[in-house]
């Protein structure tokens, strides 16, 4: 895979930074390519390319989390659960938010009748979050939806390795279109301060619990499909830990969530 040429896992731990780079220019490419090949949907069809881009270098990236997580087990170095998977989330979370980045400036920079077109799907999705807000948005709710996504996120990741890479994309792409949407509402480049401070840090706590949980799920697979038997229950303890702090930054982001839902 040309990505793979790019930026191999190795490179991508050593220079987070350039998978930052690596995840705005593929977010821009595949908008470019579905603009041209699927008008009718470009911002589902965006989610698909960049799943397509992004798929063998997630998984790559999630047998290297394992492998290292098990060097470090028996050689007795690092036994902290999110210290022998950080390099992972790290990677992770650079190039998602490269992806976030690219969102939020092509929608704030472009113009307003091609940013609709080109996110329509992703406008579609955030009008009905924000219409059910107004009756449905209990902290239950929020935190109920979020922890069906993570389950879902989890499950494809342990049946495919990185089978949730979609999700991840698409929630990224949610999270860019309403941050620029925000900004341009309230005074454009000068207002995306102020909607990077209201949807940032709940956003970015869903984000986070995601890609622990897709992380997760991924080293189960790994540890499950290589049959390391030595090693095989302390990998599933991992995982199932993983999806246990994702749950609880959910929690702390559904408080986040709810209480500028109520106060706002």
């Amino acid at each position: 895979m040309v990505l793979e040429r790019l930026v191999s896992v190795k490179e991508a731990v050593k220079k987070p930074w350039s998978v930052f780079i690596v995840g705005a220019v593929v977010a821009v490419t595949s908008l470019m390519v579905s603009y041209v090949l699927f008008p009718q949907s470009i911002g589902i069809f965006t989610t698909f390319v960049i799943t397509i881009c992004i798929t063998p270098f997630i998984y790559n990236l999630i047998k290297y989390s394992e492998a290292r997580a098990e060097e470090l087990i028996k050689s007795g170095k690092e036994l902290n659960l999110l210290a022998r998977h950080r390099d992972a989330v790290i990677v992770f979370a650079s190039f998602f938010a490269g992806v976030v980045v690219a969102f939020t400036l092509l929608f704030l920079f472009l113009p307003e009748e091609f940013s609709a077109k080109l996110f329509q799907d992703q406008v579609t999705t955030i009008t009905l979050i924000r219409g059910s807000a107004t009756f449905a948005s209990t902290f239950e709710k929020i935190v109920g939806n979020n922890i069906g996504v993570l389950t879902l996120t989890f499950i494809l990741s342990f049946l495919y390795g990185s089978g949730a890479v979609f999700i991840l994309a698409w929630n990224a792409s949610i999270l860019g279109t309403v941050l620029g949407m925000t900004a341009k509402s309230i005074g454009g480049l000068s207002g995306l301060p102020m909607a990077v401070l209201v949807f940032f840090p709940h956003g970015s706590l869903e984000m986070l619990a995601y890609f622990i949980g897709g992380i997760g799920g991924g080293i189960a697979s790994a540890a499950i499909t290589r049959r390391k038997t030595e090693l095989m229950p302390q990998m599933l303890k991992d995982s199932f830990k993983l999806f246990f702090i994702a749950v609880i930054l959910l929690l702390l982001a559904g408080i986040i969530e709810t209480t500028s839902i109520v106060t706002g």
